[in-house]
């Protein structure tokens, strides 16, 4: 019984382990830090993110025309007063493995064509575009590979043409190892509690 009660404990320690080895996370993805109270506000620097250039902007969803798309309804407008670039050094990563990186994308009425495009790790890996006409949130969901234990994430806005201060909102930014992944060591583990606790009772028979 003993033995049994600690290959269990061992099987279930692996499956911890399947997302303690990949515990990455975006600090403040839905910009719900400031609460700005249902209005905006721009702010030198604020919890997970930086700007080198210019201030970050942060305000309730509405203010821009959008739905609540998270649960704070709150958002990131990129374009805080210039066509501006904003990032966040993502860590805990393990180098080679695989992440499914998402965020929400919205435009905003009235500021004309607006374009931002995303690097991960100084590599491009998407482009978000909006007419400046429609205000909605577009998900995006993108497969990245770490190529070290941190890699900067960077949002980047684009002049085509629209407003300079007007446009490009960004909440709802995540990072996680595709589910498939856990699952799979998760039951690696209990392959091996079966095959241990067949030895076991081979070695209990009687000769």
């Amino acid at each position: 019984m003993r033995l049994s009660l600690r290959l269990i404990a061992t099987a279930f320690g692996v499956a911890a382990l399947a997302g303690a080895a990949h515990a990455a996370v975006i600090v403040n993805g839905d910009f719900t830090n400031p609460n700005v109270g249902g209005g905006y506000g721009q702010f030198a620097t604020i919890p997970g993110w930086f700007d080198t250039s210019d201030t970050l902007e942060v305000g309730a969803s509405s203010v821009y025309g959008l739905p609540c798309e998270t649960a704070g309804c709150q958002n990131l407008e990129v374009n805080a007063n210039t066509f501006d670039t904003v990032s966040q050094t993502v860590t805990g990563l393990t180098v080679g493995e695989t992440y499914d990186l998402s965020w929400d994308y919205g435009g905003r009425n009235g500021g004309g064509p607006q374009q931002l495009d995303v690097f991960f790790g100084g590599v491009q890996i998407a482009t978000d575009t909006s007419n400046g006409v429609n205000a909605f949130w577009t998900p995006n969901e993108v497969s990245v590979i770490a190529s070290g234990s941190s890699e900067t994430l960077t949002f980047q806005s684009v002049n085509v043409g629209g407003t300079a201060s007007y446009g490009n909102e960004l909440t709802g930014v995540s990072i996680a190892v595709p589910e498939p992944a856990a699952w799979a060591l998760m039951l690696l583990g209990f392959a091996g509690l079966g095959a241990a606790l067949r030895t076991r009772r081979g070695s209990l028979c009687p000769a």
